[in-house]
């Protein structure tokens, strides 16, 4: 008889349990996997801190192992919610999931899913308690390579990332063009820029605080309403991977009016129209800066957004990053060459950051 389980929390004591089924080869690549996934942990918490990840069952398996593994190595006690997949990215996991999180007695929350959840409606009440996390949704093994964006100088990112947050939060005017066709503009007058390099950063005054892994990202919330201007997505977009043809966003008086291009245009628009609310055509939620020098292109969002002088424009919610829209949907997509300009000062071109 088959038995289903939709939320299944399993408090890890020991590294023998984890491993009690792994072969000899196995067991070296766990042992792989954990010393990169010390990284982040050694980040964002300390010995005796009790560790929350959320998975899901599209998960690979070894990943979450690894990380509640890492934990153990480091003298930290690692929680495991397994849930079913989310439907669509920015949906909230299952209520007894959210409740764990939100338990006074766990230190630290990682997402660790198959759909991105910072913008759900999770990630503003982890804010409203103050609490810490680290977002690693659509990690895979493959992604965590030492010579992958798993092994970046971080500390280096973030000096880099705080430059390009300092002219976010000073500037009024931002620009982003591209020879693909994109030519946007959007206000980020009194919006705080932000560098997500792996490090813990307050998300808003008296709010948690959060990061990402791998990462190596600089982003700016434009205000809403401000957005004018064409988006043309050629890289990678949620829910549709690599791009085989672009995606064309027309945006008027910030709102997405016209999402065109291939079947995979034709993809978002079945998205929107089936999960999305009017808020969701919110453009751009976001126009981010990609640190991240030891990233190729996979055709995941996780990391191929945190390429080296590509950008990330986003539609939809704006809460997590101290905007004002509450949108049932957050969806981006990454535009490889963009020249990005706040206030006339050029920030990237042609692929390079112009700051280095």
């Amino acid at each position: 008889m088959a038995l289903r389980i939709d939320v299944m929390v399993l408090t890890l004591f020991c590294r023998l349990f984890l491993r009690h089924t792994q072969t000899e080869t196995q067991e070296l690549s766990n042992q792989e996997l954990v010393q990169v996934l010390e990284t982040p942990l050694k980040l964002n918490a300390k010995p005796g801190e009790k560790i929350y990840i959320i998975t899901d069952t599209s998960m690979e398996q070894e990943v979450w192992q690894a990380l509640a593994d890492a934990a153990l190595n480091l003298s930290m006690e690692p929680t495991v919610a397994i849930m079913q997949p989310r439907a669509f990215h920015a949906q909230d996991p299952v209520p007894a999931v959210v409740a764990g999180a939100l338990d006074p007695s766990n230190d630290l929350v990682v997402y660790l899913t198959s759909t991105a959840l910072a913008h759900a409606p999770i990630t503003e009440l982890l804010i409203e308690h103050r609490r810490r996390f680290v977002l690693m949704e659509e990690l895979t093994a493959s992604m965590l390579a030492k010579d992958g964006p798993a092994g970046a100088d971080y500390l280096a990112l973030n000096i880099l990332g705080k430059k390009i947050a300092d002219i976010f939060t000073n500037g009024k005017l931002v620009t982003v063009t591209c020879p693909n066709g994109t030519n946007l503009t959007a206000s980020i007058e009194g919006r705080v820029g932000r560098a997500i390099t792996g490090i813990p950063v307050v998300m808003r005054p008296g709010g948690g605080s959060g990061c990402a892994f791998p990462d190596g990202e600089t982003h700016v919330c434009p205000v809403e309403g401000t957005g004018e201007g064409t988006v043309v997505l050629d890289l990678t977009a949620h829910s549709v991977g690599a791009l085989r043809e672009h995606i064309t966003v027309t945006v008027k008086n910030g709102m997405a009016v016209a999402i065109e291009g291939g079947e995979q245009a034709a993809a978002w628009r079945e998205i929107f129209a089936k999960h999305g609310d009017p808020e969701s055509f919110n453009c751009p939620a976001e126009i981010a800066i990609g640190l991240n020098p030891k990233v190729s292109p996979t055709g995941s969002m996780r990391t191929d957004k945190k390429m080296y002088a590509t950008s990330h424009i986003g539609l939809g919610d704006t809460t997590a990053l101290g905007g004002t829209c509450k949108a049932k949907l957050r969806l981006e997509g990454v535009i490889r060459e963009p020249c990005i300009s706040v206030d006339g000062v050029v920030i990237t071109r042609g692929g390079k950051i112009l700051l280095d």
